[in-house]
Protein backbone atom coordinates (compact mmCIF):
# COMPACT_ATOMS: atom_id res chain seq x y z
CA UNK A 1 0.00 0.00 0.00
CA UNK A 2 2.69 2.20 0.64
CA UNK A 3 4.06 2.26 -2.66
CA UNK A 4 1.25 2.21 -4.15
CA UNK A 5 0.72 5.92 -2.42
CA UNK A 6 3.93 6.68 -2.99
CA UNK A 7 3.56 6.34 -6.76
CA UNK A 8 -0.24 7.99 -7.07
CA UNK A 9 0.49 10.76 -4.31
CA UNK A 10 4.14 11.26 -4.41
CA UNK A 11 5.51 10.83 -7.63
CA UNK A 12 2.22 11.74 -9.72
CA UNK A 13 0.81 8.50 -11.14
CA UNK A 14 -2.69 9.39 -11.27
CA UNK A 15 -4.10 6.57 -13.48
CA UNK A 16 -3.55 5.24 -9.45
CA UNK A 17 -7.16 6.48 -8.62
CA UNK A 18 -8.58 3.73 -10.83
CA UNK A 19 -6.99 1.46 -8.91
CA UNK A 20 -7.21 3.03 -5.22
CA UNK A 21 -10.78 4.16 -5.86
CA UNK A 22 -13.18 1.33 -6.11
CA UNK A 23 -11.28 -0.28 -2.80
CA UNK A 24 -13.48 2.61 -1.24
CA UNK A 25 -16.28 0.92 -2.28
CA UNK A 26 -16.49 -1.58 0.67
CA UNK A 27 -16.09 1.23 3.34
CA UNK A 28 -18.99 3.42 1.87
CA UNK A 29 -21.39 0.26 1.60
CA UNK A 30 -20.17 -0.61 5.29
CA UNK A 31 -21.62 2.95 6.30
CA UNK A 32 -25.12 2.51 3.93
CA UNK A 33 -25.77 -1.39 5.78
CA UNK A 34 -25.34 -0.03 9.03
CA UNK A 35 -26.71 3.54 9.18
CA UNK A 36 -30.27 4.51 8.27
CA UNK A 37 -30.57 5.57 4.59
CA UNK A 38 -30.59 9.89 4.83
CA UNK A 39 -32.39 11.72 2.68
CA UNK A 40 -29.96 12.78 0.18
CA UNK A 41 -26.41 11.90 0.22
CA UNK A 42 -22.93 13.69 -0.98
CA UNK A 43 -19.22 12.87 -1.85
CA UNK A 44 -16.71 15.72 -0.57
CA UNK A 45 -13.32 15.73 -0.02
CA UNK A 46 -10.64 16.94 1.78
CA UNK A 47 -9.21 20.26 -0.03
CA UNK A 48 -5.22 20.58 -0.61
CA UNK A 49 -3.63 24.23 -0.37
CA UNK A 50 -2.63 25.77 -3.04
CA UNK A 51 0.97 24.91 -3.23
CA UNK A 52 0.68 21.82 -2.43
CA UNK A 53 -1.78 21.54 -5.44
CA UNK A 54 1.02 23.57 -7.33
CA UNK A 55 3.51 20.67 -6.01
CA UNK A 56 1.34 17.75 -7.43
CA UNK A 57 -0.87 19.31 -10.00
CA UNK A 58 -4.09 17.34 -8.48
CA UNK A 59 -5.71 16.16 -5.66
CA UNK A 60 -5.57 12.70 -4.74
CA UNK A 61 -8.83 13.15 -2.92
CA UNK A 62 -10.50 14.72 -4.96
CA UNK A 63 -9.94 11.97 -7.50
CA UNK A 64 -10.97 9.04 -4.84
CA UNK A 65 -14.16 11.07 -4.78
CA UNK A 66 -15.11 11.27 -7.86
CA UNK A 67 -13.66 7.46 -8.72
CA UNK A 68 -16.10 6.59 -5.86
CA UNK A 69 -19.15 8.67 -7.13
CA UNK A 70 -19.07 7.17 -11.01
CA UNK A 71 -19.34 4.08 -8.71
CA UNK A 72 -22.17 4.68 -6.42
CA UNK A 73 -24.33 7.53 -8.45
CA UNK A 74 -23.31 9.53 -5.49
CA UNK A 75 -23.09 13.36 -6.57
CA UNK A 76 -19.00 14.73 -5.67
CA UNK A 77 -19.56 18.55 -4.33
CA UNK A 78 -16.79 20.98 -3.43
CA UNK A 79 -17.66 21.45 0.42
CA UNK A 80 -14.61 22.71 2.27
CA UNK A 81 -11.32 25.20 1.25
CA UNK A 82 -8.66 24.96 2.88
CA UNK A 83 -7.47 28.56 3.56
CA UNK A 84 -3.92 28.34 5.04
CA UNK A 85 -1.52 25.85 3.62
CA UNK A 86 0.42 23.82 6.50
CA UNK A 87 2.90 21.40 6.69
CA UNK A 88 3.04 17.64 5.28
CA UNK A 89 1.25 15.87 8.08
CA UNK A 90 2.85 12.97 7.49
CA UNK A 91 5.83 14.61 9.97
CA UNK A 92 4.20 16.14 12.63
CA UNK A 93 3.01 14.60 15.46
CA UNK A 94 -1.17 14.39 16.77
CA UNK A 95 -0.71 17.09 18.85
CA UNK A 96 1.26 19.35 16.35
CA UNK A 97 -1.28 18.12 14.04
CA UNK A 98 -4.64 19.42 16.07
CA UNK A 99 -2.92 22.71 16.76
CA UNK A 100 -1.85 23.38 13.13
CA UNK A 101 -5.22 22.26 11.68
CA UNK A 102 -7.18 25.22 13.70
CA UNK A 103 -9.05 27.08 11.37
CA UNK A 104 -7.25 25.66 8.35
CA UNK A 105 -10.95 24.98 6.46
CA UNK A 106 -13.96 26.88 5.80
CA UNK A 107 -16.90 26.00 4.09
CA UNK A 108 -17.33 26.29 0.47
CA UNK A 109 -20.15 28.74 -0.15
CA UNK A 110 -22.31 27.30 -3.09
CA UNK A 111 -21.49 23.48 -1.30
CA UNK A 112 -23.15 24.85 1.69
CA UNK A 113 -26.09 26.01 0.29
CA UNK A 114 -26.80 22.56 -1.68
CA UNK A 115 -26.48 21.20 1.86
CA UNK A 116 -28.79 23.87 3.48
CA UNK A 117 -31.09 23.03 0.72
CA UNK A 118 -30.70 19.22 0.68
CA UNK A 119 -31.36 19.25 4.68
CA UNK A 120 -34.75 20.86 4.11
CA UNK A 121 -35.74 17.75 2.93
CA UNK A 122 -34.29 16.15 6.14
CA UNK A 123 -31.18 14.48 7.71
CA UNK A 124 -28.38 14.83 4.90
CA UNK A 125 -24.75 12.24 4.91
CA UNK A 126 -21.37 13.66 3.82
CA UNK A 127 -18.83 11.04 2.73
CA UNK A 128 -15.92 13.01 3.13
CA UNK A 129 -12.89 11.51 1.34
CA UNK A 130 -9.44 11.25 1.93
CA UNK A 131 -6.34 9.19 1.29
CA UNK A 132 -4.88 8.36 4.62
CA UNK A 133 -5.96 8.18 8.07
CA UNK A 134 -3.78 8.81 10.60
CA UNK A 135 -4.64 10.13 13.93
CA UNK A 136 -7.92 11.44 12.70
CA UNK A 137 -7.15 15.19 12.85
CA UNK A 138 -7.92 16.30 9.52
CA UNK A 139 -11.28 14.30 8.98
CA UNK A 140 -12.06 16.09 12.64
CA UNK A 141 -11.84 19.29 11.72
CA UNK A 142 -12.84 19.06 8.10
CA UNK A 143 -16.48 17.52 9.82
CA UNK A 144 -16.41 20.61 12.73
CA UNK A 145 -15.76 23.17 10.49
CA UNK A 146 -18.91 21.70 7.89
CA UNK A 147 -21.25 20.89 11.13
CA UNK A 148 -21.29 23.60 13.20
CA UNK A 149 -22.58 26.60 10.98
CA UNK A 150 -24.96 24.63 9.12
CA UNK A 151 -26.62 23.43 12.61
CA UNK A 152 -29.00 21.01 10.35
CA UNK A 153 -29.44 17.55 10.48
CA UNK A 154 -26.18 16.40 8.93
CA UNK A 155 -23.41 13.85 9.12
CA UNK A 156 -20.41 13.48 7.89
CA UNK A 157 -18.92 10.12 7.71
CA UNK A 158 -15.24 9.60 7.12
CA UNK A 159 -14.06 7.18 4.28
CA UNK A 160 -10.05 6.61 3.71
CA UNK A 161 -8.03 4.24 1.89
CA UNK A 162 -5.30 3.51 4.40
CA UNK A 163 -4.13 4.13 7.80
Amino acid sequence: MKEWLALYKYRGKESMREVVGPMLMHAYQLHRKVEAAPAAEFLSYVPLSRERFGERGFNQAEQLARELGLRTGVPVIPLLERIRHTGKMSLKSRSDRLQDLRGVFRAESQGSEWIRKACGRGPVRVYLIDDVYTTGSTLNECARTLIEPVGTPMEVCGISWAR
